[in-house]
């Protein structure tokens, strides 16, 4: 009888236990988040950053940057509440309810991180059509430019041949009124020709004597100037021989009966 109640009173102390242990599992996912990072006056990571408060590409990447940080901290955080579940009573249940907590934490940051990769996609498309529009209309503009461009040049093409056109019979013209005075010109011409030849042929006399006056004169002068040198070259000759003949004093008289004196010699 006292094994009886022994085992019914474990029983009773174990469908306790359970019932304790199945009340974690009862909690809202909301209030498991709520325990683990939603604490009064501490916004959640999505509550820091709600939909819509994106709204530029740098803040993007921040947010980003942020929630790498943020995952850091979450996952720290749930091996840190592993840690204390082992020294509890209920591990089970603890270690449920901190999975629990982590995974709602873990969302968070991945909703905030999906409209952050979003945006930046978003942004990214805009940046690629506005540059896609901006090429068209630079398209658009070149187009037009070179088609008038080209229109300029077909009129100018078209000038230069009326231009050119236009040249061409004022030659044909002035070519067709040069016909009747060819042989004037060239009688005229002719008879230039001629009076210059006759006066080229009077003037020869003259010019050959001149030549001949002149070959005169340089001929003179060459004789002119072989004769000057004869003469210089003589003079010099006569001075050179008057420096190389010594002086010649002239004899004492000698009076016949008295000694000759030795001729003293003049002094320097």
């Amino acid at each position: 009888m006292q094994l009886f109640f022994e085992y019914s009173s474990r029983r009773v102390v174990t469908c306790a236990l359970g019932l304790l242990a199945l009340l974690p599992f009862s909690m809202s996912t909301a209030q498991a988040a709520e325990q683990a990072y939603g604490t009064p006056g501490q916004p959640t990571f999505d509550q820091r950053y709600p939909t819509g408060s994106i709204q530029s590409t740098d803040a993007a990447d921040e947010i980003l940057l942020e929630a790498d940080k943020e995952r850091q901290v979450i996952n720290d955080q749930y091996i840190d509440e592993q840690r204390a579940c082992y020294k509890k009573f209920f591990v089970a249940s603890c270690l449920e309810a901190a999975k629990e907590r982590n995974r709602v934490a873990v969302r968070q940051v991945r909703d905030v991180e999906v409209e952050a990769n979003a945006y930046k996609r978003q942004a990214k498309a805009d940046d690629r059509d506005k540059s896609l529009a901006e090429q068209h209309a630079k398209d658009e503009q070149d187009a037009a430019r070179r088609a008038q461009d080209q229109k300029e040049k077909s009129a100018a093409s078209a000038r230069k041949i009326q231009e050119s056109a236009a040249k061409q019979k004022q030659v044909v013209e002035r070519e067709t009124q040069a016909e009747g005075q060819a042989d004037v010109r060239v009688k005229a011409h002719e008879a230039q020709v001629r009076k210059t030849q006759a006066e080229e042929a009077a003037k020869a006399p003259q010019r050959a004597a001149n030549e001949q006056a002149y070959k005169d004169k340089v001929k003179q002068a060459e004789v002119h100037r072989k004769e000057v040198e004869a003469k210089k070259a003589e003079k010099e000759r006569e001075r050179a021989a008057k420096q190389q003949t010594p002086a010649v004093a002239p004899a004492p008289a000698v009076t016949p009966g008295l000694p000759v004196s030795p001729a003293t010699t003049p002094s320097k």
